[in-house]
């Protein structure tokens, strides 16, 4: 991928979650082909014929969220759907934590994760990646908050923070702590949740100063106006997401980045994603 692609300025990212339109049930699809353009060795799966998928529902449309039938819906519910219709499989969604992910994958109770694991060196030691979408972190401040909270900076000395356990918001709002008692000010108070709706809802109370999550999600409740919060500051540089299979898993990851490079070619990518409003994050390969 190009530098000019791979580093998403700030301004591109705060213009594609300000885009993010909400998304009706309907939207959300099973994104299936009856052709399969890889095989995956039935020894290689958890079961014969079905992917096994870990994820996890944070409250994070427009990725992965539940429809008024408590349907798992969004853009890698249905990136994933459509990648084991390549491989010609049945998706099979498991449920666990954000912070239970890779251990699950490690216990082979699931194939792969598909749920906004956004793609670290830490976590590369132990899984292996097929990348397939952008994101960024952002500071969510009450609507019309006169707090002081700018971004993720500073001004978030000594003010109570909240983030989902185990995430990457979770390791910046612990370095802007650390930066902050270095330079003689107060420490951010954090605190902890499983759900991002938990956070935003404290938020809107009042209860909290911040909330620290990824931006174009802060991005979607913004544009829906209902959640009584808003963006401030800019968005951290883009990090890539992906599925994530056990390190060494060959024949697998081979299958899924063969499905996802077909959905890409085949024009299957964009229309998900346009469809859940995120073009503006889609992942460019390098070269």
């Amino acid at each position: 991928m190009h530098t000019s692609k791979r580093l998403i300025t700030a301004t591109v990212i705060t213009a594609a979650v300000i885009a993010l339109t909400g998304c009706s049930a309907a939207a959300g699809t099973t994104q299936t082909t009856a052709t399969a353009v890889a095989t995956v060795p039935a020894s290689a799966l958890r079961s014969a014929g079905t992917l096994s998928v870990c994820t996890t529902n944070l409250g994070s449309p427009p990725n992965i969220t539940t429809d008024a039938s408590g349907n798992l819906v969004g853009s890698e519910i249905d990136l994933a759907k459509a990648i084991a219709g390549k491989l010609g499989l049945k998706p099979d969604f498991v449920m666990v934590d954000f912070s239970a992910l890779i251990p699950s994958l490690q216990a082979k109770q699931c194939d792969v994760i598909m749920a906004s694991l956004y793609i670290k060196p830490a976590r590369e030691k132990v899984v292996d990646f097929v990348p397939y979408l952008t994101s960024a972190s952002g500071v969510a401040v009450k609507k019309g908050s006169a707090d002081g909270v700018t971004g993720l900076d500073d001004s978030l000395c000594g003010k109570k923070v909240m983030v989902t356990v185990g995430t990457t918001a979770q390791s910046l709002a612990e370095d802007q702590s650390k930066k902050c008692t270095a330079a003689g000010k107060k420490a951010l108070d954090i605190s902890t949740n499983n759900q991002a709706t938990v956070g935003f809802q404290q938020l809107a109370s009042g209860q909290l100063d911040a909330y620290i999550d990824a931006a174009e999600l802060i991005g979607y409740y913004q544009k829906q106006g209902t959640a009584g919060i808003q963006l401030v500051g800019k968005p951290t540089e883009a990090v890539d997401i992906g599925a994530a299979t056990l390190k060494g898993d060959t024949p697998l990851h081979d299958g899924i980045q063969k499905a996802f490079d077909d959905l890409v070619s085949s024009g299957q990518y964009s229309k998900i994603l346009d469809t859940w409003g995120q073009g503006d994050l889609a992942y460019a390969k390098k070269g």
